[in-house]
């Protein structure tokens, strides 16, 4: 059979990608799918060996995925099945009817198709939840009453839910299909009804519930793309998807007490990605920020801490704590932590100000130099360009360059307390920043030259900490062996004795045989 036969019979028309995928069908089993299609009356007996393929562990499931959806969709087009939302199928039909056994064989493989989901194959959770999706649409385009699915959305995000390991292969195909706004309104309006019971007691469930709801983007650039999964007939609300946005979110708040570190951090990270910007009083938040920020240390106190400046920002709260928090999460460890970025981020914007105290900037500065000398080489660069621009705001700061002899011979003890949690208290002020000059010695050429600022003018204008946030250890190496060496060391005596030159100082001490 060739693969245009299988392609012609299809309800609507494939997309390359999944012309492409069909391509590894074994010939055997296309075969099989093409005498079926072209079958008339519906040969109900190979529908049921082709959907029993799917059981067999050892069977290509991707390609009888892509073959059974082809199927379905052809005999939902000829209406030999009845959608999930209004059933058509009479009640007296017997088993043996080619429609009831076409129908139960849609159900059959739709209920594979959802065990799929979790299947720790990538292609084969992927390929699950696409043709799923596909399904759907079909069923809603070929429904006579022309209702959305919302069932078989329902049974695709419980079994995402229910999945024991997080489904990150099925999560991720499915935040492709987030961006309609069909879905996505659908979507939050089922979620209120399929949250666990307890986040405390089952919190895996809790972690795919969240990892759901972060997929669900209501900003502008989704909103504006105006893209619907069941065609332009679809409507969607933005008010009422709001409201249905409020409602998870209640539900969230009242079930997160003594909830684990992880399902905490998850819950920061939906608020602050989806949530906040679409709540209806972002005020109320701030008690559930700030037991967060105090109670917790490390990522949740970082993402907390976004949260509350968001408050500062439009709600005009006010927390004078924020420095002293902030100061204190810089700190060896944050190296490693998965919101560095953040806190790069906040700080810069926490710091922009010239109207901050002398010491309480100096306090940053001097911490961060001090960070640099044990820091991985892409958060050295980071720190040394942050001092910069903290220098060119607080023009009073460059006295740090040179205030004391803190890196001479004579000076051996630095003012400067980096025990201390006050920031104003650390005698930053004191001190100097003698730990740029050492870092001028660095071993990396880009951090070494990126620290020579300290001893030549200061820059006109300030460096942009954005392009260098993401920047990791192997792009600098990449960077650094694409470039041109000016210098070559070479040997200007031909060696005699085990590659070493004549008169060797190795040759002095050591007789090398």
């Amino acid at each position: 059979m060739k693969q245009n036969n299988l392609e012609n019979k299809s309800a609507n028309k494939q997309a390359p990608e999944l012309a492409a995928k069909r391509a590894n069908v074994p010939a055997a089993l296309q075969q099989k799918a093409n005498d079926f299609l072209n079958s008339n009356p519906v040969n109900t007996k190979a529908l049921k060996q082709i959907v029993n393929l799917l059981e067999n562990p050892d069977s290509n499931a991707v390609g009888i995925m892509y073959v059974l959806e082809v199927i379905f969709r052809n005999l939902l087009k000829r209406k030999l099945i009845s959608t999930a939302e209004n059933k058509t199928c009479k009640s007296n039909a017997k088993p043996q009817e080619p429609n009831a056994t076409c129908q139960i064989q849609y159900n059959k493989a739709w209920s594979l198709l959802l065990a799929n989901l979790g299947n720790a194959s990538k292609e084969e959770a992927g390929t699950a939840l696409k043709v799923c999706m596909q399904l759907i649409a079909a069923e809603a385009k070929h429904s006579r009453s022309k209702d959305w699915p919302v069932t078989r959305l329902r049974s695709i995000l419980e079994a995402l839910i229910n999945a024991e390991a997080t489904p990150t292969a099925a999560l991720a195909e499915f935040a492709k299909f987030t961006r309609c706004l069909d879905v996505l309104q659908f979507t939050y309006q089922l979620l209120p009804g399929l949250a666990p019971k307890s986040y405390v007691d089952t919190p895996n469930l809790a972690f795919n519930y969240l990892a759901i709801i972060n997929l669900l983007d209501l900003g502008k650039t989704v909103l504006n793309d105006k893209q619907f999964h069941i065609g332009p007939e679809s409507t969607f609300d933005y008010d009422r998807t709001r409201q249905l946005l409020n409602k998870v979110w209640n539900g969230i708040i009242a079930s997160c007490n003594g909830v684990d570190e992880k399902v905490h951090r998850q819950v920061l990270v939906v608020l602050l990605e989806r949530i906040l910007p679409h709540l209806k009083n972002p005020i109320l938040l701030t008690d559930f920020l700030m037991d967060s920020l105090h109670q917790f240390d490390g990522p949740i106190a970082l993402l907390a801490l976004q949260g509350i400046f968001t408050l500062m920002q439009k709600q005009n709260i006010t927390y004078p704590d924020v420095y002293q928090k902030l100061y204190n999460m810089f700190y060896p460890r944050m190296f490693y932590n998965k919101y560095k970025a953040r806190l790069f981020y906040l700080a810069d914007i926490f710091l922009t100000s010239t109207h901050l105290p002398e010491n309480l900037v100096a306090a940053f500065a001097k911490r961060l130099a001090r960070l640099a000398l044990k820091s991985p080489t892409e958060d050295a660069i980071i720190m040394i360009r942050f001092i910069c621009n903290l220098l060119l705001r607080h023009t009073g700061l460059q006295r740090l360059i040179c205030a004391t002899g803190a890196a001479s011979a004579v000076e051996i003890a630095d003012p400067y307390d980096e025990t201390e949690l006050d920031p104003v208290k650390s005698g930053a002020l004191q001190s100097s920043l003698w730990e740029l000059v050492l870092l001028q010695k660095h071993a990396v050429p880009e951090v070494a030259n990126a620290a020579k600022f300290i001893t030549k003018s200061l820059p006109m204008v300030e460096f942009d900490l954005s392009s260098l946030l993401e920047t990791k250890e192997c792009n600098i190496f990449d960077d650094e062996v694409k470039k041109e060496v000016k210098q070559f060391t070479m040997a200007y005596e031909r060696p005699t004795n085990f590659a070493l030159p004549q008169y060797d100082i190795v040759t002095k001490y050591w007789d090398i045989l």
